[in-house]
Parts: structure tokens; C-alpha cells; sequence
């Protein structure tokens, strides 16, 4: 078994208890961004989930039955505006693991990317994943150089098909503009 196979292992059982507990997610990150003609190897899985307060412990202990390790004093991690309930699954053959972030929606850009979402065929299934126009503000909100790289790319590989009005509105609101600015001349 390779480490994608691991990956993808990890994020459909993830999307299983997801959908088994009736939550809105969508898949962003490094998998998401191959469903718009990026294709890097990745070794974590990035889900966006709508889920409040009551439902986290019950959704920790679905995880935790279905094999996912959480710890309860470092489990969940608070970054800026994330909070990401963050999980390992482990493939019981190997024992390869895989990191699963399950980033909560706390904020309105946030609840606009999960309302923006595609359900798209990628890996042979149907998943939810955020547009391409909401993967590149994510990255280029992060800023870390294997995002930015991303971000060139999802530009070059979709210049035809970007909303470009959403991109400069959504950019306004998150402080961004200057830096979506340069990258939508550059679809000019």
C-alpha cells in the first residue's frame, strides 16, 4: 500500500463519519486543488466542517471508533480564525499515518466557502470540495511558499474559468487585495 492510497483511504472513512453525522463539509488543501489541475502528493487531508459545540464530542468518539487517534490536551489546535480538530488515522495493515484536519467553520469566509462548495467526482467518489476561486484565497491567506506555489498554478491551469469579480470582492473583505490583485493581472 502506497502513502496516497493511505491518503485517500483516510479521507473517504473521514467523509463516512462526516456524512453519518449529517454535517456540511468540504474537502480543501492539497487534495482538493487536483480536482483543478494541480497534482502534488500531499499526506494530510484538510476538511472544512460546519459543526457546533454539542456535536464535537459525539463527532471525537464516531472518529476515535472508526480508528482515528485524537488527543484530547492537544486535539484541538486554535490558529488565527481555524480551529481544527486535528486527527490521525492509521492504515492497520502498515501502520502508515495520515494527519486529518477537521477545520471548523467559525468564520463568515469560512460559512461562504462551505456554501460555495462543488460536489465533484475525484478518487472515484463524490466529495465535496471547495472552487478553485476559494482554494486560492485560502492559500493565498495562508502564504506559505508550497501555497503560493499552488496558487500559481490553480491561476495558470484556470485563468479561463475564474471569477474574477469574486475574487476581488472576496479579497476586499479578507484584507487581500493588493496580493489578488497582482495575481489577476496576470490572467489579463
Amino acid at each position: 500500500m502506497t502513502a496516497s492510497n493511505v491518503v485517500l483511504e483516510a479521507l473517504l472513512e473521514a467523509i463516512r463519519i462526516i456524512e453519518g453525522e449529517s454535517l456540511d463539509y468540504c474537502l480543501f488543501g492539497g487534495l482538493a486543488i487536483q480536482a483543478y489541475k494541480r497534482i502534488r502528493s500531499t499526506l494530510d487531508v484538510d476538511l472544512l466542517i460546519a459543526i457546533d459545540e454539542e456535536q464535537k464530542r459525539g463527532f471525537i468518539a464516531r472518529l476515535q471508533k472508526k480508528g482515528f487517534k485524537f488527543d484530547e490536551k492537544k486535539g484541538i489546535i486554535r490558529i488565527s480564525n481555524f480551529e481544527i480538530i486535528r486527527c490521525v488515522y492509521t492504515e492497520k495493515k502498515h501502520l502508515i499515518e495520515v494527519f486529518v484536519d477537521f477545520v471548523a467553520v467559525t468564520t463568515d469566509f469560512q460559512k461562504q466557502v462551505l456554501g460555495r462548495k462543488q460536489r465533484l467526482n475525484i478518487f472515484a467518489s463524490q466529495v465535496n470540495i471547495a472552487t478553485c476561486e476559494d482554494l486560492i484565497l485560502l492559500k493565498v491567506l495562508s502564504g506559505r511558499p508550497l501555497d503560493l506555489s499552488d496558487v500559481d498554478v490553480l491561476v495558470a491551469e484556470n485563468k479561463k474559468s475564474l471569477d474574477k469579480d469574486y475574487l476581488k470582492e472576496s479579497a476586499k473583505k479578507l484584507g487581500i487585495e493588493r496580493r489578488i490583485s497582482y495575481i489577476i493581472n496576470r490572467l489579463a
